[in-house]
């Protein structure tokens, strides 16, 4: 059970085999594996089947197993170190985003060369709440390398959020010569009149007040 004849071989088969799938699933386009990049679907596959054959087949070896496992570790952390070492590398494993939209327009090529059919953007633009019609307002919309669709609208067709609205009207208030401006302006001054005049009924109640009081002083 535990026998490990032959065992060398198993990381040089195992990276061999690990290329070959890699250059495979590129091919396949970046709709194929979901939403992992190429490089983590094979490795995902390739530990899969390592575990399913040692539990299932009574011919393979546990230390075999055990040595492709490792195998892929090691794989896994020196591709990863040279992925981040070297932008190229890291394309070529990772994958790169296929842009499908563009200045809202589309780049029918992109839709060929990677299998994406009008019913497959449909789909995903319905999934954002858009359609067909809204083409024209998205900035970019791309497919990114781990399948997933993903979209920027230009800036007019932004959704105004609580902030924008909030500095609109910020700016529309400090500008002086803006017609909202003026007006709050006007209010502004006015405010300040209204203010003055209150203090101005204020004093002269005061004064109103504390002449009786004077007068009774007097007196006595």
């Amino acid at each position: 059970m535990f026998g490990y004849e032959g065992a060398g071989l198993v990381i040089v088969r195992m990276t061999i085999i690990f290329a070959v799938a890699l250059i495979v699933v590129r091919a396949m386009g970046n709709r194929a594996v979901g939403q992992l990049s190429p490089f983590d679907f094979v490795l995902m596959v390739g530990i899969g089947d390592i575990v399913a054959n040692v539990a299932m087949d009574k011919s393979e070896t546990v230390l075999l197993g055990a040595e492709g496992l490792v195998g892929l570790l090691l794989l896994q952390k020196v591709l990863s170190y040279l992925a981040l070492k070297n932008t190229t590398l890291r394309k070529w494993f990772e994958g790169v985003p296929v842009t499908l939209i563009e200045n809202g327009k589309i780049l029918p090529q992109n839709f060929v060369k990677h299998q994406f059919n009008y019913d497959d953007l449909r789909q995903e633009l319905h999934k954002t709440g858009m359609d067909m019609t809204n083409i024209k307002d998205i900035k970019v919309a791309r497919l990114e390398s781990c399948g997933a669709f993903s979209l920027i609208l230009m800036a007019e067709a932004e959704p105004l959020t609580r902030r924008d609205f909030e500095k609109y009207l910020q700016d529309i208030y400090d500008n002086p010569l803006s017609p909202i401006g003026k007006q709050a302006a006007k209010i502004e001054q006015l405010m300040k009149d209204v203010n003055i005049v209150a203090e101005h009924l204020r004093k002269q109640q005061d004064l109103v007040m504390k002449a009786p009081e004077a007068e009774k002083t007097q007196s006595t």
